[in-house]
């Protein structure tokens, strides 16, 4: 690509920031504080009629939290830019790994000596029941995300 084509993705970025902060919210006046820049060159981004430098883009991507010409940007190169996982989805994995590893431990300490007797076989089965509690909500969340399938 030679620089004029580069100018233009430049002004497209700036100009989807512009909207996003907006979309949050901000006026120009409020974006151009935050930045560190004129309201009237906040304008001038938003028409394509000026390119912030880099520096300036930085500060309005990252000190607004905008996401859209963050996607744009690894679109451009040919990456997907993903999200997070919610704090909430990590703990949820973490106690389904931590119900399995439960459920493991408890059937292997109870086949160690080649038998399983009364008492082991109820802490197995309940542990196994904890473990399988957490797999199906989870199961259940993802068969929605696809749309019901099974």
């Amino acid at each position: 690509m030679c620089k004029e084509a580069f100018q233009s993705v430049a002004e497209d970025l700036t100009r989807i920031a512009v909207l996003e902060a907006q979309l949050k919210g901000y006026n120009h006046e409020m974006i151009a504080f935050k930045v560190g820049v004129s309201s009237s060159s906040v304008e001038k981004y938003s028409a394509k009629e000026r390119v912030p430098s880099l520096a300036t883009f930085l500060a309005l991507v990252v000190g607004l939290k905008l996401k859209e010409p963050v996607k744009k940007l690894a679109e451009l190169v040919g990456l997907v830019a993903a999200e997070p996982p919610e704090p909430s989805e990590v703990c949820h994995y973490g106690k389904i790994l931590k119900e399995t590893g439960e459920a493991v431990a408890s059937l292997s300490k109870a086949i160690e000596d080649g038998r399983i007797d009364r008492e082991e076989a109820r802490e197995v089965i309940k542990e196994a029941k904890e473990m399988l509690a957490v797999w199906f909500a989870k199961l259940h969340e993802l068969e929605k995300i696809a749309g019901g399938e099974k």
